[in-house]
């Protein structure tokens, strides 16, 4: 092979790569994160062996298409970190939230399950989870929330809103605001006339609760 060649193919294999990625991420939008390896590949105009060779397996994919939406997500709850009053920091991120589950699919998927093997994932997922502690207890001591909240009960809030956004986003697109908009009212103190029935779930219940077998 002469030298002029390599640089040729390592350009194809570049191109690749990017119309995979291309693929992946429209896919995983439209679709959801159980899209087959086949459509993706189908979508970037690539044989099997040429997506494997980029991304040995389906986990692969998802770690490198949903780790930007992680980091807009991530971005979001820094700004209502800074947010001057707390309650409005905590319901902007979390309609920052609702409103990048509506808008892609496999981002939903990604923010409610949890795999074993994620590692271009996990980081990002441990400051998110981070700065929803931070959320919590800001409005807690400001007085704004119910002291018996956990920062689970929100991880699990987002995990009901994402069902409501899969079965109605095609038909009645703002249903997961309005249910979000019914959860924030109990939230705040002069609701919590009564005992919550149940202790939160640990964070390792709720790991265990939105784990998912190898893709």
């Amino acid at each position: 092979m002469s030298l002029a060649t390599k640089p040729s193919l390592r350009r194809d294999a570049q191109r690749n790569r990017e119309r995979i990625l291309d693929a992946t991420r429209a896919a995983f939008c439209e679709l959801g994160l159980d899209v087959g390896v086949d459509e993706i590949a189908r979508r970037a105009g690539v044989g099997m062996g040429t997506l494997y060779r980029h991304f040995p397996t389906k986990d692969a994919l998802i770690d490198a298409v949903v780790d930007a939406r992680f980091t807009e997500l991530n971005a979001a709850a820094q700004s209502a970190l800074a947010a001057p009053d707390a309650w409005e920091g905590l319901e902007s991120f979390l309609l920052a939230a609702v409103e990048l589950q509506a808008a892609d699919r496999g981002f939903k998927d990604a923010l409610t399950t949890w795999r074993r093997d994620e590692p271009g994932v996990r980081p990002a997922r441990r400051r998110l989870h981070a700065a929803v502690r931070k959320l919590v207890g800001r409005a807690q001591e400001a007085g704004q929330l119910r002291a018996d909240l956990a920062a689970e009960d929100v991880l699990v809030l987002l995990w009901a809103t994402a069902r409501i956004v899969e079965r109605t986003s095609g038909s009645a697109p703002g249903q997961a605001r309005r249910f979000l908009a019914l959860h924030l009212a109990g939230l705040r103190p002069e609701a919590a006339r009564d005992a919550l029935p149940e202790a939160p779930l640990t964070p390792r219940q709720l790991q265990s609760c939105t784990l998912c077998p190898p893709r």
